[in-house]
């Protein structure tokens, strides 16, 4: 496994042919600095300029010597400092039997294949065949995200294509991971209650709210639809962290049933209940650093332009805000739905062994 990792690797560093768009690697580097401009706050900020030479690897000018120059500034927010044996994609130019060109991005495949490379080694060393189900599934999960956006992208109604990627999410995860078997069936008819409970508050909230103004909601105040856009993610936000809870409680109370199958129900929902109360607070954790992470952009952009903290939290990011307090609720909700559910299947079960 070790070998075949190094070895994608290299071939993705030496893949420069398998590109239509030139590709030049950095060999010397000049660096002056270029002027002073005023930043964000006020100070100073230093503007350099790069003049660069490198070789094309690829293409009609392959093997031919080419000078770059690029412009970045010293905070690099809207630039790029280049360094030498970087591989950065260019638009080439020729005048007078000397190459030229602009510098249009950085070629990173190489360092994404590395970390994808050693996820994948990771998962198949540590957790072996559970480890080739999770790359499955993630996969088939990647899978219906592009086939739902094709449909969206074709013009079909974004709330019926999310309500079949929900129950395909929520299918297809849970068999890939843990089989078919009771827990299993468990989890998903508990995922899907508390989507059905959590989209009703949802639905229930904003008919009472009067009219919603979705200027402020980043990409989407100038589509037709966006009341629809913001449902299907509200729907799909929070789905991994409810498939977690609901699927840690069945297996838990799977494995009290079966190594003591006269456990009473009331002690199974006690058990299930402490359970939920611990994984409870790192799930909404969770779910608050997925959405704050995103976030982060937008604050540092707004206050580095002098808008204040609570002003952004006013203005731009309440639909963020509703996501993460829906979501909340229903990891919550999804404790005591996912007892009951589990209990009941897994004691069902049980009964009807006896009785026969």
């Amino acid at each position: 496994m070790c070998l075949i990792y190094v070895i994608v690797i290299l071939f993705v560093f030496f893949d420069a042919r398998l590109y239509k768009t030139p590709i030049v690697k950095i060999t010397e580097i000049r660096t002056e600095e270029k002027e002073k401009e005023e930043g964000t706050r006020g100070g100073e900020e230093i503007h350099y300029r790069q003049f660069l030479k490198g070789i094309v690897l690829n293409g009609e000018y392959k093997k031919e010597r080419i000078q770059l120059k690029n412009e970045y500034a010293e905070s690099e927010v809207t630039s790029q400092k280049y360094k030498k044996y970087d591989r950065v994609f260019v638009e080439i130019r020729e005048k007078s039997n000397a190459l030229s060109g602009n510098i249009k991005g950085l070629k990173r495949d190489t360092g994404v294949a590395a970390l994808l490379g050693l996820m994948i080694l990771l998962l198949l060393v540590i957790t072996k065949k559970q480890g080739l189900r999770t790359i499955f599934t993630v996969v088939v999960n990647i899978s219906i995200y592009m086939i739902g956006f094709a449909f969206f992208l074709n013009g079909k109604d974004i709330l019926k294509i999310c309500n079949i990627m929900v129950i395909a999410f929520s299918i297809g995860t849970l068999l890939l991971l843990n089989g078919v078997n009771k827990r299993t069936v468990a989890s998903i008819l508990s995922t899907l209650c508390v989507l059905a409970v959590i989209m009703g508050i949802f639905h229930l909230v904003m008919n009472n709210l009067g009219e919603t103004d979705y200027a402020s909601m980043e990409y989407l105040g100038s589509l037709d639809n966006p009341s629809e856009l913001f449902e299907a993610e509200v729907m799909l936000a929070g789905l991994g962290a409810i498939m977690d809870v609901t699927a840690t409680i069945s297996a838990t109370l799977g494995e009290l049933v079966r190594k003591r199958p006269s456990i009473r129900w009331k002690e199974l929902f006690h058990s299930g209940r402490e359970v939920g109360y611990d994984i409870m607070g790192t799930m909404i954790s969770v779910l608050l650093f997925t959405f704050g992470c995103g976030l982060i952009p937008t604050f540092l952009i707004r206050m580095n332009n002098e808008i204040s903290f609570l002003t952004i939290v006013k203005l731009n990011i309440p639909f963020e805000i509703c996501r993460f307090l829906i979501e909340s609720i229903g990891i919550v909700i999804a404790i005591p739905i996912s007892i009951f559910v589990s209990a009941s299947l897994l004691k069902m079960k049980k009964r009807r062994g006896a009785i026969s």
